[in-house]
């Protein structure tokens, strides 16, 4: 019973962590107290100047093309003619498909100079590579001088200390926005110390919005999360919930909502449960929407929330049943009542709808019949366990 063929990226693994009693918005500002006020721009927390990108400064990808132009055009004006000619001999070795594999061969016969000479040479590399950031992005971006960036740092990881690290933190959301050089900044976190960390968990804070709602910015959003930790790790936590409803919606953005609700943060999940409620009928209609409602389902934290909406709307919940992206969602909710024993509500949302059953029989709505037919009805006649002993 799937909505679609395609791969939806979103990881589904769920926590199994107790509901609190409580309910209400209030909850999302005590759990996130920096987040009372305004909705949150991530620009709220300030960075050193020169570390701030501003979003969709550059394009975010290059194709597998050689460069076309020049190193003359990338390089500073007082930059030496024999660099230059090296720096074209290394741009074209690194992205040029035909060439790629000469760049490894390079790269193998300086593992046999001795070891000051050949720290000379890396260190020589990297900071030719590093001399104009137009140069660094679009190596960075491209699709074979990414490949040829990243075999370069595994050899000397000291490069990414000494060169990258600034390079990336002046280029940072033109890197997270490109589908070829986005894993760098993760390559990056895991080799600096803790300071130049918390620098880049700082820039993906200040960038998350902009990132959460780009085709590759959500993905790259993603992945670069699982690297953070500290007090960013949850102020990022609470601008996606502050922002969840917006972001629900967009086409990207929903991807950064439905892993978040993933991730087994209690707080963040009831937090972005509480931002959605009102709204999960409609994201229940959609296909992408469809998928966060049923991760809010499936939470301890959001289910109580988005039941409560359900149970407030006979006429949305009939209509839902039946729809094209919604019937997996009542799917979802009857069968997720069932697995967590809440038979008196199952049996009054199920109640709801029999009155339905005959125009359910159409259309999507005999998916949602199915389901009640052949897992829940004969579920709703059992009787209580401390009942049986009266059948005797």
């Amino acid at each position: 019973m799937s909505k679609d063929n395609g791969k939806n990226p979103m990881p589904n693994n769920n926590g199994k962590n107790p509901m609190p009693n409580d309910y209400g918005k209030g909850l999302m500002f005590n759990a996130f107290p920096n987040l009372r006020g305004s909705r949150l721009s991530g620009a709220n927390l300030r960075a050193p100047p020169s570390l701030i990108t501003q979003p969709g400064a550059f394009s975010s990808t290059n194709s597998g093309q050689p460069f076309a132009s020049s190193p003359q055009s990338f390089a500073r004006p007082n930059i030496k003619k024999p660099d230059l000619e090296y720096l074209g001999y290394l741009l074209g070795l690194m992205t040029c498909p035909t060439r790629y594999s000469e760049f490894h061969s390079y790269l193998e016969r300086i593992d046999t100079y001795e070891t000051d000479h050949k720290k000379k040479m890396l260190f020589t590399i990297g900071s030719i590579l590093t001399t104009n950031h137009f140069t660094f992005v679009d190596l960075a971006t491209h699709q074979y001088g990414s490949q040829a960036l990243k075999t370069l740092l595994k050899r000397n990881p000291s490069l990414i200390d000494r060169f990258i690290y600034e390079a990336v933190c002046i280029n940072f959301s033109v890197l997270m926005n490109s589908k070829y050089s986005h894993n760098l900044i993760v390559d990056v976190i895991r080799a600096v110390d803790k300071f130049k960390k918390e620098s880049l968990y700082e820039l993906t804070y200040i960038n998350a919005l902009f990132l959460a709602e780009q085709e590759t910015g959500c993905i790259a959003l993603n992945n670069v999360f699982q690297e953070i930790k500290g007090k960013f790790r949850e102020l990022i936590f609470g601008l996606v919930a502050l922002n969840a409803d917006r972001l629900a919606f967009d086409p990207y953005g929903t991807h950064v909502v439905q892993n978040f609700v993933t991730l087994k943060n209690p707080r963040a999940t009831r937090a972005i449960a509480v931002t959605l409620f009102g709204s999960f009928f409609r994201l229940a209609m959609e296909r992408q929407g469809s998928y966060l409602v049923e991760k809010c389902l499936k939470s301890d934290q959001g289910r109580e929330i988005v039941l409560i909406e359900f149970r407030k709307n006979d006429r949305e919940w009939v209509r839902m049943a039946s729809h094209r992206y919604g019937n997996f969602v009542t799917q979802c909710a009857l069968l997720v009542m069932k697995e967590r024993g809440m038979k008196a509500m199952l049996r009054e949302f199920v109640e709801k709808l029999r009155p339905h059953f005959g125009s359910m029989e159409i259309g999507h709505g005999k998916n949602t019949l199915k389901v009640i037919e052949e897992k829940i009805e004969d579920y709703l006649l059992e009787l209580p366990y401390n009942l049986l002993g009266f059948m005797h």
